[in-house]
């Protein structure tokens, strides 16, 4: 974590500059916000895990550039993977606004990132000098989420399936759909896809491994082939 003022300089102004977040927002402008707001800036290399603690305060996390992924961590140490965060290519993407009172929450970089960490109450309470930058900030922050409960929404579709063949499929029809192309690659593990489809971890490999002998797909790892279009359509 580095000091708020770091954010001015460099290489970081450009991605403020650029981001979805700060969009619309001169310089001077995004200068007094960051200096008003202080936010928390975390830097984070290839692998590397923040997690943020029960009791902590809530934020407003900004995914500046990298790919990140957010989980919670159960009291028995389980861990549920709840977003997966691309940065990179079009920086700027607000995923995650956490109150977490009893709740760990770890952030994991796929890729070199930085995230910052913004008090909503910054946003949230007008401030006289500020309020056209707030009001600003604020439409950016409406534009970004609303892909947050379009990916909400996927998830719930996805868990609303009657068995786990049918929340497989689900899952990769809405990755067809996004990529716009019968082969993609999916943004997590086995072990990751199994918490996110709430299925046992061998049944998820067994169903897999059903569709693939059955010619409706083919996979390697994480890179995925649709081999009929009867299901998936985009």
């Amino acid at each position: 974590m580095e000091n708020y003022t770091e954010l001015l300089h460099g290489e970081n102004m450009d991605i403020l500059r650029g981001s979805l977040f700060f969009a619309g927002l001169s310089d001077e402008e995004i200068t007094q916000f960051i200096t008003y707001s202080k936010p928390q800036l975390y830097e984070l290399a290839a692998g590397q895990t923040i997690s943020l603690a029960p009791g902590s305060k809530r934020r407003l996390g900004a995914v500046l550039e990298g790919d990140v992924k957010v989980y919670t961590i159960d009291y028995d140490g389980n861990k549920t993977i709840i977003n997966v965060i691309h940065g990179r290519g079009s920086v700027g993407t607000m995923q995650f606004m956490m109150e977490y009172h009893n709740v760990l929450f770890e952030i994991d970089a796929d890729s070199p990132s930085k995230i910052i960490a913004i008090d909503p109450d910054t946003l949230l309470i007008a401030d006289e000098q500020l309020a056209l930058i707030q009001h600003k900030i604020l439409v950016n922050v409406m534009a970004s989420q609303r892909q947050l409960f379009i990916s909400i929404s996927e998830h719930l579709v996805c868990l609303s399936q009657k068995n786990i063949r049918d929340k497989i499929m689900r899952f990769l029809k809405i990755c067809s759909e996004s990529a716009r192309s019968y082969e993609f690659d999916i943004p997590m593990s086995r072990e990751e896809l199994a918490a996110f489809l709430a299925v046992d971890r061998a049944s998820l490999s067994r169903s897999l491994g059903e569709l693939k002998r059955e010619g409706i797909i083919d996979f390697q790892k994480r890179h995925f082939k649709i081999l009929t279009t009867r299901y998936f359509q985009y």
